[in-house]
């Protein structure tokens, strides 16, 4: 029954079409289609060794961010990539395509960094995964836009861009985005919709706007906003305070709808287990292999300068994170952090639920 009301009261039907509906039409091929069939049959049946590939990714070209959000992972969790945040390594990106790259439906640009602050590289990963018949979105904090970038962000095959928008009132939007000057954004976001309006371009511009208790006043603003700009807005729940009460009276608006992240302590967010051990891989831009975007600091699997995709997403580490969610008995022993005690999936297996930070600061297994 939570499971059909979830489904039910799920807001990004929108958005589902313009990414999942132009990946699967534009991009399908019957070898992905033959491989997102069996990993989805792995996912439904809790196979615990997977030797399909994962058909989604998600790329971090870079961990240097120009905002401070109060609940990125930047900022709440103690920094384990100090000493080697950087850039995504040179080539690691081709050894990926070459390996997986047949079979990915998918590639996501961003990760805790802004990926425009070196659109260079950015703007290659874009093309290479084009060349690899892949949809691409990149997700952007639309600060950093100037004449060139619009136009050549248009030009260069990108599927759909998101940009982060919270409010429109510089008041409402900085409570959040930290250091950003919404006109700022605002006039990044007109020259993509006039550069895509000149070049004819099909892409997707999104006006992601997350309702907090500070931007939910703004939403028919924004909504007249977005029409007459000529963007697609979707309005989205904020996440990150789940289990913490204190943040959650802070930042949670009473606006119906928008209050996903009001759970109390050990309780379980999605009725469903994990999708993430099976259906994507996340590489953060110290080319390491993390399990999923919401603990990808914290979570690090494998580096891939020194293993194969395959070999870290089928791995000892990946295989023990799956059975946490495997029905009936599995072989004792610890298991992998912070799978082990997350709250956002049902669990078989593994410890307390505990929430995000506390579930990050339990001990890791050796990755690989």
């Amino acid at each position: 029954m939570k499971l059909i009301k979830k489904v039910l009261s799920f807001r990004g039907w929108g958005r589902l079409m313009r990414v999942y509906g132009k990946s699967l039409v534009v991009y399908g091929t019957p070898r992905k289609f033959v491989n997102a069939v069996r990993t989805e049959i792995a996912y439904r049946t809790r196979r615990v060794d997977v030797t399909t590939p994962p058909y989604l990714i998600f790329i971090e070209p870079l961990y240097y961010c120009n905002l401070s959000c109060p609940l990125c992972q930047r900022q709440t969790f103690d920094d384990p990539r100090h000493e080697d945040a950087g850039k995504l390594p040179p080539g690691t990106y081709d050894k990926i395509l070459d390996e997986i790259g047949d079979y990915l439906y998918q590639c996501h640009i961003f990760g805790l960094g802004e990926p425009l602050l070196d659109w260079p590289l950015t703007k290659q990963i874009i093309e290479k995964a084009h060349h690899k018949r892949i949809f691409t979105l990149v997700s952007t904090n639309c600060t950093l836009i100037t004449p060139k970038i619009a136009r050549e962000i248009v030009s260069c095959g990108l599927d759909h861009l998101v940009c982060a928008i919270d409010g429109v009132s510089q008041e409402a939007y900085e409570k959040y985005r930290v250091g950003g000057k919404v006109e700022k954004c605002f006039a990044g976001m007109r020259m993509l919709v006039d550069e895509k309006k000149k070049q004819k371009s099909g892409i997707t511009i999104e006006w992601q706007y997350l309702v907090n208790r500070f931007s939910a006043p703004e939403m028919d603003q924004a909504r007249a906003l977005a029409k007459e700009i000529g963007v697609y807005l979707r309005f989205a729940p904020m996440g990150g305070m789940e289990w913490n009460e204190e943040l959650q009276n802070y930042w949670l608006p009473q606006t119906k709808g928008y209050q996903d992240s009001k759970l109390d302590a050990g309780a379980i967010k999605n009725p469903w287990h994990c999708f993430w051990l099976w259906r994507g891989v996340v590489v953060n831009s110290n080319g390491q292999l993390a399990r999923c975007p919401g603990y990808q600091n914290v979570a690090m699997m494998g580096n891939l300068a020194e293993n194969k995709v395959m070999d870290i997403y089928d791995g000892p580490v990946s295989r023990r994170a799956r059975q946490l969610f495997t029905k009936g008995p599995v072989e004792e022993g610890p298991f992998p952090a912070p799978c082990n005690t997350c709250s956002y999936y049902v669990r078989e297996h593994g410890g307390p639920r505990l929430d995000k930070r506390n579930s990050a600061a339990t001990p890791q297994l050796t990755p690989v």
